[in-house]
């Protein structure tokens, strides 16, 4: 056999060898999600503030995200991010807190997004209205007057029978942040946006109530600590006051 031909096959193997390879730590399918024992090692192994005892549950929201909220051995609700990643789950963030939060899975893609969250059960949460709202405005520009009307978008979600639940995102609100993206990328299309609306103007916020109907603060489901542990995008959820709503 030939240098020629030896060189050649060797070639064909580190090919072949390279292409397995890439599927193997890039394209491979999810596995089987870890047992609860193994999730709690995980998450106290990475972030050991988190001090996770418990899990309550694992809801997939796709084939490669997980939310999985958690009990710490001090009473604490919080929450853990998994992600199937170079063939492996892992929690991309873990909060010890359960706050509401907007996971968004494809930045680029509304219908991706879910609020999920885990609330203390001492907060007596009975319900929250979710909102997305655009403020109105007006400018001038070269001349040009423009108004912006406002958008207020409600969902209201019962909270009493689980401390913690996922919600994707209202096809009304997937629809408008869709042309809201559009809308901005033709008019910038040479900036990359990494917040939920590129308008400064719209956000997504919620306001909690208990069982009488009467707005409520959550002090032990908000101000905990995080920790990052690889690519997520996530938004922050801001409580809405009665006086900034319309109704």
């Amino acid at each position: 056999m030939t240098k020629k031909r030896v060189s050649l096959i060797a070639i064909c193997v580190i090919i072949l060898l390279s292409l397995f390879l890439l599927y193997w730590f890039y394209f491979q399918e999810p596995q089987a999600f870890p047992a609860d024992e193994q999730l709690v090692d995980q998450i106290n192994e990475i972030f050991p503030k988190a001090d996770a005892e418990t899990i309550q549950e694992n809801i997939q929201l796709d084939q490669e995200h997980v939310f999985v909220p958690f009990l710490s051995s001090e009473n604490n609700y919080g929450a853990s991010y998994w992600v199937w990643e170079r063939n492996k789950w892992k929690p991309s963030y873990i909060d010890t807190t359960g706050e509401p939060t907007v996971w968004k899975i494809d930045k680029e893609d509304p219908s991706s997004f879910h609020l999920v969250w885990n609330l203390h059960p001492d907060d007596q949460i009975s319900y929250a209205d979710f909102y997305l709202i655009r403020d109105r405005g007006y400018h001038i520009s070269n001349g040009e007057h423009t108004y912006v009307p406002r958008i207020q978008l409600e969902d209201s979600v019962a909270l009493e029978e689980e401390s913690y639940g996922v919600l994707q995102l209202p096809e009304d609100w997937r629809s408008f942040m869709t042309q809201t993206n559009k809308l901005a990328l033709a008019q910038n299309p040479h900036v990359n946006f990494t917040s939920l609306l590129p308008d400064v103007h719209a956000y997504i916020g919620w306001t909690p109530f208990n069982e009488d109907n009467e707005i409520t603060y959550p002090d032990n489901s908000v101000n905990g600590h995080g920790y990052i542990n690889g690519d997520i995008n996530t938004d922050f959820v801001r409580i809405i006051e009665e006086a900034e709503l319309e109704k």
